[in-house]
């Protein structure tokens, strides 16, 4: 888990994003400002991490290794060198990876790194997404240092110990809620 992204892995993981983002392009006229991913551990495990690097990528971070190869820092990649915004991203993990590699991901600090970028040649999604979170947070009722706090949180899964979102029953018994809410607040 240390070295995920391998860099096999970042090399193919940008190359996604890139095309996926063409392809995005291509359909709606212009970038996404936010994309989801989930993270399963089989995946994560067979493709040395993939995903991940397609996440720091659409951020607009890449990882700084040490001289094994283990991913020991994130470095911000400036705008011109990007060369595109940087799209918010959301991620739900699965139980099995949180236990196998939860502490090695570094989405948060990506996020964080992300959201504040002051060179940006063009828009930064992650910025606008962050400041608005933490706008939503406040007029929740949440404190604003917790609602600063949270604002850069973009990945989401089951507790500790849990290996489920619990949403597979709200669909089990789509005829027992009235309303979509409730299944944000059971997710929740």
């Amino acid at each position: 888990a240390e070295a995920t992204p391998s860099e096999q892995a970042w090399t193919k993981g940008k190359e996604l994003v890139e095309n996926t983002l063409a392809q995005y392009r291509k359909t709606h006229g212009d970038y996404p400002r936010k994309v989801s991913y989930t993270f399963w551990a089989g995946e994560f495990i067979t493709t040395e991490g993939a995903t991940l690097a397609q996440v720091f990528w659409m951020l607009g971070v890449e990882p700084v290794r040490d001289g094994q190869g283990r991913v020991v820092d994130l470095r911000l990649v400036p705008s011109e060198e990007l060369g595109r915004p940087r799209i918010n991203v959301v991620v739900q993990v699965s139980g099995q990876l949180r236990d196998i590699a939860g502490s090695r991901l570094l989405l948060t600090d990506a996020v964080r790194l992300a959201s504040e970028a002051k060179d940006e040649a063009y828009p930064n999604y992650v910025a606008s997404g962050t400041v608005l979170q933490e706008k939503l947070l406040v007029e929740k009722g949440t404190s604003p240092k917790r609602a600063r706090e949270m604002s850069v949180m973009r990945v989401f899964g089951p507790v500790n110990s849990g290996y489920s979102t619990g949403i597979m029953g709200y669909t089990e018994h789509s005829g027992s809620w009235e309303d979509e809410k409730e299944i944000a607040q059971g997710y929740l």
